[in-house]
């Protein structure tokens, strides 16, 4: 049997780095969906195509999945509807200038806010029994006016003005 020392090159067999093998295989895990963004079909999973055969962004999440438009249907440019928040409860919606807006309806009153913890920038999970909690650090907020309760988080979450017309949320 002959044994054969991982660190002496052998002729023919070139040697990569850790690195470049991560960074190769990320391209290979990333490309499909770059490629798949790219294609001029008329319909994507998750989404609606705009003329120009790119997806749109426009989407609700809820639970970590991601539903193309808005949540429960409402006016155009819409984020959401009412009714698609739960009482008590949020959501999670793109937000038309990049990232998340979180909506926390109470009744009628929906409020919007900014997702990223102000401790490390995670994002908040939607309110349960009245609290918004950082999954990363444990950090509480208020989900009524997003102030801060508890944890290492020093401020409390940013608002993001939103306003209700009909059934529909909108930017405020």
């Amino acid at each position: 049997m002959t044994v054969v020392d991982p660190t002496t090159p052998t002729a023919g067999r070139s040697e990569r780095s850790r690195r470049q093998v991560l960074c190769g295989l990320m391209v290979a895990l990333v490309a499909p969906g770059v490629l798949a963004a790219c294609s001029s079909g008329s319909e994507t999973s998750g989404g609606q195509t705009t003329g120009g055969g790119t997806p749109s962004t426009g989407g609700a999440t809820t639970g970590g999945a991601t539903t193309g438009g808005t949540t429960g249907g409402g006016a155009a440019g819409a984020l959401s509807t009412v009714a698609a928040i739960p009482d008590g409860g949020g959501v999670l919606v793109a937000n038309p200038a990049g990232g998340q807006i979180l909506l926390v309806r109470s009744g009628d009153t929906v409020a919007g806010f900014d997702p990223s913890c102000p401790h490390q920038g995670a994002t908040v999970d939607p309110p349960k029994d009245g609290v918004i909690s950082c999954p990363r650090h444990f950090s509480t907020f208020n989900a009524t006016t997003g102030a801060r309760i508890s944890g290492q988080a020093q401020t409390g979450l940013k608002t993001v003005p939103v306003k209700v017309s009909g059934d529909s949320v909108l930017l405020g």
